[in-house]
């Protein structure tokens, strides 16, 4: 008789870790389809089909739970950027190119769910200091794919003050969308910025 493998069987661990990863993916997709007031540790708890006991385990706080989202949040939004930026591929202007993928992205819902979860943790505190850690733990993520649109201007000197610059502008437009629709003006606006920064790619800029 043969003996089962030894791995057969998931570990304890692997079941924790399974359970976690459920837990998280259920709180993205409640953020995004419902925003911060839908995504309750109740609604989580039970669309993951999870104990309570089990969510707590992993998640102690709403806080904790909602700061959880956001390494997930920026994985989408990585992976948006890459998909606009193969589309892109064939511009022969890099600066288009780099501009109009995060434009791109910025117009996603994981985008709009994560500028959601800064706004509501203005008067939260716990949530506050948890997106914060979050978000640092985020950044290198966040400025690697940054860097990697903008490198072929790399050689300007206003490089990028051009690149810091437009992802301020593009996540004001994204607040400024939310609250009026308007998509050709928010186009001309793009075209507005592009232009603009084709002129200080060549002006030396300071970083503070």
């Amino acid at each position: 008789m043969e003996r089962p493998a030894v791995n057969a069987l998931p570990t304890r661990q692997a079941q924790r870790e399974a359970t976690r990863a459920r837990l998280l993916q259920t709180a993205v997709q409640i953020l995004i389809a419902h925003g911060v007031a839908g995504t309750t540790t109740l609604a989580v708890q039970q669309s993951a089909g999870v104990s309570r006991g089990a969510l707590l385990h992993h998640f102690p706080t709403h806080a904790a739970l909602l700061s959880a989202t956001v390494a997930e949040l920026v994985r989408m939004n990585e992976e948006n950027a890459q998909r606009e930026a193969a589309r892109l591929a064939g511009h022969p202007d890099p600066l288009v190119r780099a501009i109009r993928t995060l434009a791109s992205v910025t117009v996603q819902p994981s985008f709009a769910a994560e500028l959601e979860l800064w706004a509501c943790a203005r008067t939260d505190a716990p949530l506050r200091e948890a997106l914060r850690a979050a978000e640092r733990a985020a950044r290198p993520e966040h400025h690697r794919v940054v860097d990697a649109l903008f490198a072929p201007l790399a050689h300007h000197p206003g490089a990028a003050t051009v690149a810091a610059l437009s992802v301020e502008f593009l996540r004001g437009l994204a607040l400024s969308s939310l609250l009026k629709s308007d998509p050709a003006r928010r186009e001309q606006l793009i075209d507005d910025w592009i232009q603009s920064a084709a002129m200080l790619l060549d002006k030396p800029g300071r970083m503070t």
